[in-house]
């Protein structure tokens, strides 16, 4: 007679390809802090704040927001903030730009 076996596959979530992938990025990270540093004081605060002003946006919140995400940044990065921290704050930063800019563009 033949037996069933049945085998349960561990799943991966998101949330431990994430962690894996920042535990890994630990020898990067003064790269991370300088792509973090300038891609928000060259692209992502100027950006925000020309469009926002030039469509007629909430210049006051969303500068606000833009700046607050950007010195939490710079605060996480030269404390010595554990890169699960830092990466995290990166792409919730970008995560925000975005949805201020998408609000903007909408007229919302």
């Amino acid at each position: 007679m033949a037996t069933l076996v049945l085998t349960n596959h561990p799943t991966i979530s998101l949330w431990t390809k994430y962690i894996t992938f920042a535990d890994g990025q630990k020898e990067n990270r003064l790269a991370w802090f300088l792509v973090s540093l300038i891609l928000h004081a060259t692209v992502l605060v100027p950006l925000t704040f020309i469009l926002v002003y030039s469509l007629g946006g909430y210049v006051i919140p969303c500068l606000a927001t833009s700046m607050v995400i950007f010195f939490a940044n710079i605060v996480a990065n030269m404390s010595g903030a554990n890169t699960r921290s830092t990466i995290f704050l990166f792409g919730l930063s970008l995560l925000v730009h975005c949805l201020i800019l998408i609000i903007t563009v909408a007229g919302i």
